[in-house]
């Protein structure tokens, strides 16, 4: 192999392991946040490819010559890097969900507010709980266990993969666990209200000359407000259990891929 075969096939192999960091970075939570710079996400992407490059490097995944072939397996690298990075973004998708459901139960539902880590409308105990849970993420170093999860990701799946197929019962699972994990995050306090609503409506039911009614919404929101601070010395659980809920999905998917 001539010098300039040489370099060509390294910027190539640099290009596919980059592609699969840029897709992860793109999308994961913590890196993906859109008040990132995108020139930050690039910088750390490329980072990330230069330390693991020597240990891609040492494997020799086979690298076509051809520049369709490569463009192609550059597109599988990303949608491999989307796909990892939207299973992990599942973290804070529970806890939107969570969010969500507090505010039907509060009332807040037709109150939503720009998330500032997707910079999108979002109901405001969503945006809270989503911020508060990537404060977690951060302070525990799990952004670390993400990139260990991307690195061990090349022994399941390595350069130049074949078919990415898998069952769609996978995805039907994952669906019906996020909504799962989503209700149980908020049953303290959507249950609580819930039952103080039961409670209110038997009341007016039972002494009809009391109007319930026009004091029962700032009560509901101070009750809510109430529960959802004493539940936040549990939350830190919560979210470390999420979090390793979505690597077990992460790992599991990568397993399937690789058979």
């Amino acid at each position: 192999m001539s010098l300039g075969d040489l370099l060509q096939w390294n910027l190539s192999l640099f290009l596919l392991v980059f592609s699969r960091w840029a897709g992860m970075v793109m999308i994961a939570p913590v890196f993906g946040a859109r008040g990132v710079p995108g020139m930050v996400k690039l910088g750390l992407a490329a980072s990330l490819t230069v330390v693991l490059f020597p240990l891609v490097l040492a494997e020799g995944p086979v690298i076509p010559g051809e520049l369709l072939p490569l463009v192609g397996i550059i597109i599988k690298e990303v949608l491999v890097g989307l796909a990892l990075g939207f299973i992990i973004n599942l973290v804070t998708a529970i806890m939107q969900g969570a969010g969500q459901l507090i505010d039907f139960q509060l009332g807040f539902h037709m109150g939503n507010t720009v998330d500032p880590i997707n910079g999108m409308q979002s109901p405001m105990t969503g945006s809270f709980l989503m911020v508060l849970t990537t404060m977690l993420l951060l302070a525990t170093n799990s952004h670390h266990y993400i990139i260990a999860a991307m690195v061990r990701s090349y022994e399941f799946l390595p350069i130049n993969p074949g078919a990415l197929s898998y069952g769609v019962a996978f995805y039907i699972k994952v669906t019906a666990k996020v909504i799962a994990l989503s209700l149980q995050i908020a049953m303290p306090v959507f249950g609580a209200l819930f039952l103080a609503d039961f409670g209110v409506g038997l009341l007016s039911k039972t002494v009809p000359q009391l109007n319930m009614f026009s004091v029962i919404f700032p009560v509901k929101i101070i009750f809510g407000i109430t529960l959802l601070f004493l539940m936040i010395p549990f939350f830190g659980e919560s979210v470390s259990q999420v979090f390793d809920t979505t690597m077990q999905w992460v790992f599991e998917l990568l397993r399937g891929w690789s058979r």
